[in-house]
Parts: structure tokens; sequence; C-alpha cells
């Protein structure tokens, strides 16, 4: 069967490599509140899953049977729900309407000091208390009208389209959706990818100045110095699993739409007898989201940003029946609800970062966020 020139597999049993949960967790293990709205930690089998690949589409329908369950029937309505999701109409995020284009009103709410809180931070890495702490910054935007994820999701994936474009709804009335380009695990046949990302800077308006722009990023000392933070940590995390990491030995540069990173993929065997979860366990949080030592940064996050991160640079992702996994960090994000949207964008503080060039930073990843938001 085919439909709008995509070949469909017919209804039946998927191999456990089709087969996906899906999970989200939040960065503080905490219980939900205002400030944390989900879950710490959800594992979900979706009841329609929908895997796009190169040469087909798969459409999965995840159905619990027991003694009595009628399965003619149940396979009717399987079979109406299917086609259905083959007619669906995508217009809806063609929002050619006047309303749909005329310019917003936004009030902007700062939830919190940023320059501030890095200058305090800067104290405490003077003071040998951390070598690195990763700090967020919150700004509410109020609407005149809701903010649509259907529409935003689909914006996410228009302007960047080389990252991790992400929603997680846990049924309530809150919907997390971002962009992220950092990847924490990804898992294919026992073949495990991670990646270290940290260190920024803007691309450039033209060729020359871009190019100016990433040789400064790979050749500035406190920036290869935050960077080698990262690659040392998961390194080492991988090590003390008993993995052998393989990286090179000097970090590329992550080319994003209007941002560019220091990046160094690790590679490594993964045996049977270690699951995904694991990983993720081991590795989250990252100095990329967190700092060094862990745990002095973790305590330092709770005390000075003044906000709950909730899935804010948490673990999102799925694993199969197959050991197969992918896991990426919820950065570059938003919590939308109604007319409002909490932005999240975060950077990382080592000693020699100036304040004032850290919040530009977070200013420019929040104007991209805001604008693939609307």
């Amino acid at each position: 069967m085919a439909t709008h020139g995509v070949e469909t597999a017919p209804i039946g049993i998927t191999s456990p490599a089709d087969l996906r949960c899906f999970c989200s967790y939040t960065f503080f293990d905490e219980p939900r509140s205002l400030h944390s709205p989900f879950a710490s930690a959800m594992i979900l089998l979706p009841e329609w899953q929908i895997l796009r690949q190169p040469d087909r589409c798969l459409a999965t329908a995840n159905i619990a049977l027991d003694a009595d369950t009628n399965v003619t029937l149940l396979t009717d309505a399987l079979w109406r729900k299917f086609q259905k999701i083959q007619q669906a109409n995508y217009s809806l995020l063609n929002f050619a309407g006047s309303e749909a284009i005329a310019p917003p009103s936004w009030e902007f709410l700062e939830i919190n000091d940023f320059q501030k809180t890095v200058e305090k931070a800067l104290r405490s890495i003077h003071q040998n208390r951390l070598q690195k702490l990763v700090l967020s910054h919150a700004v509410d935007v109020i609407s005149r009208r809701p903010f649509d994820w259907l529409f935003s999701l689909h914006h996410l994936r228009q302007l960047y389209p080389d990252c991790y474009i992400f929603s997680v709804n846990q049924g309530g009335s809150k919907t997390f959706i971002g962009a992220s380009p950092e990847r924490l695990v990804s898992v294919r046949n026992q073949r495990l990818t991670t990646d270290a990302l940290a260190g920024s800077a803007p691309r450039g308006r033209t060729a020359d100045e871009d190019a100016r722009l990433g040789y400064t990023l790979l050749n500035t000392p406190k920036e290869r110095h935050e960077h080698q933070v990262v690659v040392d940590f998961l390194r080492d995390r991988l090590l003390c699993l008993g993995l052998s990491p393989q990286m090179p030995a000097a970090p590329d540069l992550l080319r994003l739409s209007n941002i560019q990173h220091l990046h160094t993929p690790i590679h490594a065997h993964l045996p049977a007898r270690l699951h995904p979860l694991e990983l993720v366990d081991a590795l989250h949080p990252t100095p990329a989201v967190a700092g060094l030592p862990r745990d002095i940064a973790c305590e330092e996050i709770r005390r000075s940003e003044g906000f709950g991160r909730s899935l804010y640079a948490a673990p999102l992702g799925w694993v199969d029946a197959a050991g197969n996994a992918e896991f990426i960090v919820g950065i570059r994000s938003a919590l939308l609800e109604g007319d409002r949207a909490r932005l999240y964008a975060g950077a990382g503080i080592v000693a020699g970062s100036d304040p004032a060039r850290e919040l530009a930073e977070v200013k420019l990843k929040l104007q991209a966020l805001l604008k693939a938001l609307v």
C-alpha cells in the first residue's frame, strides 16, 4: 500500500528495533510542583508511533489485549484510525491568515538577574570551589494570543534542520518544546556515540567573518578549557563503566544556523551487559549543562538560579527492546502554556569569563528561540 509516494508497511508485528519507548527526565530528581510541572521520570509506550525512514514510513499501534478483547472490532478501529492518520490535513501548519502574521504584542519578564549571578559564580571559581558552572537564564514572554505548540514545532523544524527538534507533554496544559544541538547518548547496534559540546561563538554575516569567528573560537584558551572539561568528564565516566572511549585529538566546529560550537564526538563499543539508561544515569548532568565538580555545581545551581529547571537541560529520548537508544539534552527550549512561554538558555562560566559577554550569549540564544516560537 502507498500513500503520498511513501511506502507504508502492512499491519502486523513490528521488530524490537521498531518499537520505541519515549523517556523524559527532569534535571533534578524532584516531585511535581509549580516549579517542576513534569514527572521526574517518565517512560511512555505511545498508542501510536510513526517512524519515518529514508525508504518507508512505519506506523505502529500499541494496544493492550486481554481475554475479552474482540480482535475483529479492534482491528477495524485501528484501521479507521490509521486511515485518519494517512488523510491528515497538514495545511493546518500553513498559517497564512492575517492574524497569524500580524506583529504580536509581547510582555517580557526577567526571572533572574543573570549577569549578577555570573559575577557570583566567578567569585566561587576564584575561591577554587568550582572549575566550571553552567548557569541558565529564563525569560517569561506573555503574548496577546496563545502560543501554538504545533506551529512552533513546525517552525523549529524549518529554522533548525541541523538540530534535534522535540516536544514533550505529559497530559496537562504545559508543553516543553525546543531545538537542541546536543546529543547525550546514541546507541546503534552496540556502538555508542556521545558528544562533548561546549564553547560557543556567533555566526558571521559574511563567509570571511564566519571563518574568523570560528578560528577565534578554536584558538581561545578560555573556550578550549571549557570544552576540554566536558571531554575529560565524558571520557572518565565511560572509563569508569569499563568502556574504551575513542575520540579525535582536537575539537572541530559544529556550525548551526545562528551559533557555532566546539565539538568532540566520542565513540565506544557498548557491551550487552550495559543498558542505555545506565549510560544516561552515568553521564547526566555533564559539565556542559551543570559544571565541575558536578555535585557542588548542582548545589550552586539550586541556590543561585531562582527558578526550577524542570525538563530544561535534562535527558529526553527513546529506547527500544534491542538496546538501541538516542537521548538529547533539552537545551534551547521553552515551556508553553496558553499565552505564556518561559524561554531558557544557558552559558558555561569558567575562570576568565566576562559577565557581559555571557549575558550577550544567552540573549542571542533566547532571541533565536523566540523567533522560532512565533
